[in-house]
């Protein structure tokens, strides 16, 4: 066990560097000059813009923090800076997204992926909608796609814990907050109406909505209601691999000789156009009742609705590396690039589903204050339901041999996509495709959270202490998993199928922005024809099979946590110093059920696991003049496993030796403790200066290995998640925002915000009983956000541009190679006018220089090519 209070020396340098730095240039002299300066500046500066507003109550959240804390505000009521709230979050300093049909989706925290971080709503942990389109399961993971911007008042970005938040996040809390009638001062009435176009799907939707919010003439009582509704077409073209095999090398002369040396091979070839049209609508409403100083009352609701209509296009290129055309194989630096075959093998496919995401969640809270006293009370119920209300349907077509091509990997430059060249095969003609089989599926992922929670809060003046804070509560969280599969071969398998089972393809210009030679059109089944008979009634009545029964669980999580916390002001040195000091103790009981298969027949398990945390905390602030702070932090925290890692589906073999493989319902959370340090310098209103370093010893990580598992007496040998390694995080983050008021007219408009976060990561990873140390999955190095605006007279303009270096996607083990997210930058953009003081016209651009994603591996050999396009909007905004 590493010893928990003592960072890696870099951090203790960085630490020492900012602190001896601050001490030596700021004497008590410089302190009393600057608090009169400082003063009177803070007179003078008067924000005028709406963005400039967003980003004074932005900052005004992160000066008045006891930790170290980010944030970002709706410029005004239902108009947050971004169509989508991960897309805004990557402007906070350390935060990226994770894109997916090009919407941010998931948020990563100072490089820590997406399952490392716990989204909150009004404080409270809410049910997360599972991903059923392709069947991946993310867990915990909040999808951000499912939250309306329009319904957001402001985000907070927690990274340094104290005892009274919640424990989970390893990377950080995102807190969300929505509107509150008592706090938007009188009554207001509020709507948009805007058109937005998505280029590459060539096609323009629609997005509206309305706050109305009343209170009575005393401002005790007030009642909210918001909504939002909107279309989007998603149209993304795709080529990709099935991933590189590291081998220690090929025949390439064909004369029975390994020949090529140590090489990686890649996987077959597989260019997909991705269709989508998505619908939702999104409503929050509120009561508040304030009926004296020393009692309220709050309720709220959450509700959302989206339906999604996917639609799949896809043909491979599939090879084996060992039937290669001697003499065809094209190496450069240790992979194979390049080559011919004549026995290769085809698929044509189209999949669809229609996919329906239902979040709601209600609050109700009070408070009341008696003397020094402060009690309060939280009671919260959250579901989150996501199905295939549409089940997944495929329709396959394959040549399982004889096909003769050619194809050459390129280098990742940005626009290039893998070359194929067919010498025998018409993608385009049904007479050279015989039926595979039909494939359906349909899944159903019930999340549910509710919570109820105690505070009692008091006020004291005793050696230095100014509050005492205590509470407990009691959270219930459960996961529903079902799955079912069915597959037709009948009638189908071998078969030929004429022009009459086919449609057009459905686009022009497939992957028309990348370089490559490659078909651009291939069949396109006919679901209604292929499907007007299956499944029947008969097929959907009959019983579960052993497949459907393992690939369906039940979690059920039951966290009982307190925590006692204290703050504080002294004087340290002549300086004002403040901070708390708590530890929360979490206890954690788990029960994991589903099916395994035991010698060929399914049972049914159930796994309970139990584990106690204790996680101490403390955060303090030290003001070297009223503008310029010092904070520090430490905690000791947690993230919990994914919820279907810890699914029991489970398969058991007996033989010589024992085994299983599926998920492990024993796994314990990962464990770290980490370190802030950061310098603050707030110059005006809308002006701060901040840079800060930080350091994350994760104790406890889980990854895939081999462990022992003991289940009705047998000890088995269990390929699945397991805990036991471990890992560092030390990164440093810079961020600056000004208005510059101060320049001549018409310049006065001007302002800037830009951070940059460097973080450094490395892991140890057990494959084949080796450990393997190398940089931590999901960690950008480099990240930067630059946010260029000008507002004056009425008129706003806004450039965003945010970027992140390269990634490691996934480490090599189990023979693959290590997979790798190419540098990624993306530029927004903003332009508005006031008609009125009531009325405003907009503008928007999302990607408008139009970038592409690609991964790679071993340097910079292909892996994928995504490109989704550039999409603009044009709106009205009225307020009264």
């Amino acid at each position: 066990m590493k010893t928990p209070f003592f960072p890696s020396n870099l951090l203790a340098a960085a630490i020492g560097s900012i602190a001896l730095t601050s001490l030596s240039v700021f004497s008590q002299n410089t302190v009393a000059q600057n608090d009169v300066a400082q003063a009177d500046l803070l007179e003078e500066v008067v924000v005028q813009g709406s963005y400039s507003r967003s980003l004074q109550s932005a900052l005004d959240t992160k000066r008045n923090a006891v930790g170290v804390v980010d944030a970002i505000a709706s410029e005004d009521i239902g108009k947050f800076p971004a169509q989508n709230i991960a897309e805004a979050l990557q402007r906070v300093t350390g935060v990226a997204v994770v894109r997916d049909r090009g919407e941010g989706v998931y948020v990563r925290v100072r490089g820590l992926g997406s399952n490392f971080q716990v989204t909150s709503l009004n404080n409270r942990a809410m049910a997360v909608n599972e991903n059923v389109r392709t069947s991946g399961q993310f867990g915990r993971q909040f999808r951000f796609d499912t939250l309306p911007a329009e319904l957001v008042s402001s985000v907070e970005v927690i990274k340094s814990p104290t005892a009274d938040l919640d424990e989970g996040a390893i990377g950080g809390t995102v807190n969300i907050k929505t509107f509150k009638p008592l706090d938007l001062d009188g009554s207001k009435y509020t709507g948009s109406l805007q058109a937005s176009h998505a280029e590459l799907a060539d096609k323009t939707d629609p997005r509206l909505s309305g706050l109305a919010s009343w209170t009575n003439s005393d401002n005790t009582f007030g009642a909210l209601v918001s909504a939002a509704y909107a279309e989007r077409s998603v149209r993304q073209d795709r080529s990709l691999n099935f991933g590189w095999t590291q081998s220690a090398g090929i025949d390439t002369d064909g004369d029975g000789t390994v020949d090529s040396g140590p090489i990686i091979t890649p996987g077959g070839i597989r260019p997909t156009l991705e269709l989508e049209d998505r619908e939702r609508m999104g409503i929050a409403s509120a009561l508040q009742w304030r009926p004296s100083d020393i009692a309220e009352v709050n309720f709220d609701i959450f509700y959302v609705d989206q339906t999604v209509n996917y639609d799949e296009f896809t043909y491979s290129a599939d090879y084996n590396v060992n039937k290669l055309t001697p003499g065809s194989a094209v190496i450069r630096n240790g992979a194979l690039i390049g080559g011919s075959t004549t026995d290769g093998a085809v698929q044509i496919g189209r999949e669809s589903s229609g996919i329906n995401d239902e979040n709601l969640a209600l609050g109700l809270n009070g408070a009341l204050y008696l003397g020094n006293w402060k009690l309060s009370g939280d009671l919260f119920h959250s579901t989150a339901d996501s199905e295939d209300a549409d089940p997944i349907i495929r329709t396959r077509f394959r040549r399982t041999s004889g096909v003769a091509f050619d194809f050459y990997f390129p280098k990742v430059d940005g626009d290039s996509v893998p070359s194929i060249t067919y010498q025998n095969a018409d993608l385009t003609d049904p007479e050279q495709w015989l039926g595979r089989r039909l494939e359906w599926r349909t899944i159903r992922a019930e999340d549910e959270e509710q919570a109820l929670k105690f505070d009692a809060e008091r006020e004291l003046n005793v050696a230095g202490l100014t509050k005492f804070t205590t509470g407990i509560k009691l959270r219930e969280r459960s996961r529903n998993y079902d799955r079912r599969d069915l597959v037709l071969i009948n009638g189908i398998e071998g078969e030929v199928f004429d022009d009459s089972y086919f449609e057009p393809f459905p686009v022009s210009g497939f992957l028309g922005d990348a370089k490559g030679e490659f078909p651009t059109l291939w069949l396109v089944p006919d679901e209604s024809k292929f499907w007007s008979n299956y499944p029947s009634a008969t097929d959907l009545a009959a019983p579960l099979s052993s497949g459907d029964l393992r690939n369906s669980y039940r979690i059920e999580e039951t966290i009982t946590s307190a925590y006692g916390m204290v703050d504080m002001e002294h004087q340290l040195g002549g300086l004002p110093l403040k901070g708390n000091v708590g530890v929360r103790v979490a206890q954690t009981e788990q029960t994991s059920s589903g099916h395994a298969s035991v010698g060929g027949v399914t049972t049914p398990v159930s796994f309970d696991e139990d584990y106690t945390d204790v996680l101490p905390s403390a955060n303090f602030t030290l003001n070297w003049t009223d503008d310029l702070l010092t904070r520090a932090a430490v905690a000791k925290v947690i993230t919990r496993p994914d919820l279907q890692d810890m699914a029991p589906r489970l398969t058991f073999n007996s033989g010589d030796v024992n085994t299983a493989s599926g998920g492990n319902p024993l796994l314990n959370p990962f464990e770290a403790w980490q370190y802030d340090l950061t310098l603050e310098w707030y110059l005006d209103k809308v002006t701060a200066l901040s840079a800060g370093v930080f350091y994350k010893d994760i104790e406890t990580f889980i990854q895939t290995q081999k462990s022992d598992l003991l289940f009705n007496g047998v000890v088995y040998e269990l390929s699945s998640k397991v805990n036991g390694s471990n890992a560092e995080v030390t990164g440093m983050e810079v961020a600056y925002q000004q208005v510059f008021d101060q320049l001549p007219a018409p310049f006065d408009g001007l302002g800037l915000q830009a951070n940059y976060t460097w973080t450094d990561s490395s892991a140890v990873y057990v494959d084949n009983d080796q450990s393997v140390k190398g940089e931590l999955e999901d960690v950008a190095k480099n990240s930067y956000n630059i946010t260029a605006f000008y507002e004056k007279d009425g008129f706003g303009l806004r450039l965003s541009y945010s970027w992140r270096d390269g990634v490691l996607n996934q480490i090599g083990t189990n023979s693959l190679a290590s997979e790798n997210k190419a540098e990624f930058g993306t530029l927004d953009l903003s332009a508005s006018y006031d008609l009125s003081d009531n009325v405003t016209v907009f503008v928007e651009g999302i990607n408008i220089t139009d970038q592409a994603q690609q991964d790679f591996v071993q340097g910079d050999e292909f892996r994928s090519y995504t490109d989704y396009g550039s999409t603009y909007s044009l709106g009205v905004r009225a307020s009264f």
